[in-house]
C-alpha cells in the first residue's frame, strides 16, 4: 500500500446499516493508497451497526472515530456532522452500503495532484445488486442520473449544467479538500435540493469542482435504496431522449418542435422553482438571480410553445392551471 504525506480522511454516515456496512469499511481499508482516519457518525440505528462499527474500532483504534447521535439527524445534518469532524487534507464521502475500488482513492488525488485549483472531485460508478453482482452493465450511474459528459462534443460547463438540467453529482463518490469545510458547511438545502447537490453548486460555481471518468464505487441498489431499480430501468430506456434532451436545454442543439419547447418549459420550471424555494429559506441574492433567470428561460420556452402549436400549448395550459402545477410564484 502507497502512503501520502496528506492525511486522507473518510465521512461516513451510518443508519441501520448491518446488512453491508461491514463489506464496505473492508473496501475503505483496503485502497492502495491508504486512508488515515474514518469518522463515522451513526444516526441512532436499532440493529447490530454499532456493534460491527465498534469491532472494527477495536481492530484499527488509530483509524476509526465513532459518533452516535443522540437523535437522529437524517442524512443532510448527519453528513454535515462528519465532515465537520474529520482532520485530514482530503474528506472522502461515503455511503454505508457501497463498495470502494482498491484505486479509488489513488485515482481521486491524482486528480487533485493534476489539477492544483481542484476542491473537490467525483467520478462515475457502476450499479451492484444485494449479492455485489454488477447489474445494467450497459449504463453507468451518471448516464442514469443523465449526465452525459463522455458524450458531449464540447467542454461541459458544470455550473451550467447544473442550474439547468439539476444535479449530477452523487455524494458517496465525491471527495473536498479540507478548505471548503468554511463555506460549504451549514449545508443549505431544501426538500428537491440535498446535500450533494448544494456541495456540487458550490465547488462549480467556484470552477473548482473536477472529475474523473473512472468508475471507482459499486453503487449498490437494493430494497432500502432511496434509487430504486425501477427508475435505474427507466432510465436506461430513455438514454438516447435523455442525451437529446439534455442538448436541448444546454442549448447546444436547436429546439424545433412543440415536444422540444415542451422540455425545456418542463426543465426550466423545475430548476425555476428550486432556486425559487431556496431564496426564500436563506433570502441570498445568488439564489434570487438564478431563480429569475429560469423563470425567464421558461417564459421563453412557453411562448415558444404558443408559437408552434397553439391548441396543444392551451390544452397543456388547462391542464397545469386544474393541476395547479408550473405556476409562477408571486
Amino acid at each position: 500500500m502507497i502512503k501520502t504525506e496528506n492525511m486522507i480522511s473518510v465521512a461516513l454516515c451510518t443508519y441501520n446499516g448491518e446488512k453491508y456496512i461491514e463489506k464496505q469499511l473492508n473496501s475503505i481499508l483496503n485502497q492502495t493508497l491508504t486512508v488515515d482516519e474514518i469518522v463515522i457518525c451513526d444516526d441512532c440505528s436499532s440493529d447490530k451497526t454499532i456493534t460491527i462499527l465498534n469491532s472494527f474500532k477495536e481492530k484499527y483504534p488509530s483509524i476509526f472515530r465513532i459518533y452516535s447521535n443522540p437523535e437522529n439527524l437524517r442524512s443532510n445534518k448527519n453528513f454535515e456532522k462528519a465532515i465537520s469532524l474529520c482532520t485530514g487534507d482530503f474528506i472522502f464521502l461515503s455511503d454505508q452500503d457501497d463498495l470502494w475500488k482498491p484505486e479509488k482513492v489513488e485515482t481521486i488525488i491524482g486528480v487533485f495532484n493534476s489539477n492544483p485549483s481542484a476542491e473537490g472531485v467525483f467520478s462515475d460508478a457502476i450499479f451492484v445488486d444485494e449479492n455485489d453482482s454488477e447489474i445494467h452493465k450497459e449504463m453507468s450511474l451518471w448516464e442514469s442520473v443523465c449526465f452525459f459528459d463522455k458524450q458531449n462534443d464540447i467542454p461541459i460547463n458544470l455550473y451550467e449544467s447544473l442550474l439547468n438540467l439539476g444535479n449530477f453529482l452523487t455524494g458517496a463518490t465525491l471527495c473536498i479538500k479540507k478548505e471548503v469545510i468554511p463555506f460549504c458547511i451549514p449545508f443549505q438545502t431544501v426538500d428537491t435540493f440535498i446535500h450533494d447537490e448544494w456541495l456540487a453548486y458550490v465547488l462549480s460555481k467556484r470552477n473548482t469542482l473536477f472529475l474523473t471518468k473512472e468508475k471507482l464505487i459499486s453503487y449498490r441498489l437494493h430494497s432500502n435504496q432511496q434509487l430504486g431499480v425501477g427508475k435505474i430501468k427507466d432510465a436506461r430506456k430513455k438514454i438516447g431522449k435523455n442525451e437529446h434532451h439534455n442538448k436541448l436545454i444546454l442549448n447546444i442543439i436547436p429546439a424545433k418542435k412543440f415536444n422540444d419547447f415542451k422540455a425545456k418549459s418542463r426543465a426550466y420550471f423545475y430548476q425555476y422553482e428550486k432556486y425559487y424555494f431556496l431564496n426564500e429559506k436563506y433570502k441570498n441574492e445568488n439564489y434570487y438571480e438564478i431563480s429569475e433567470s429560469l423563470k425567464q428561460k421558461y417564459l421563453d420556452a412557453e411562448i415558444e410553445m404558443r408559437k408552434n402549436n397553439l391548441i396543444l400549448y392551451l390544452l397543456r395550459k388547462y391542464k397545469d392551471q386544474r393541476k395547479n402545477r408550473r405556476q409562477i410564484h408571486k
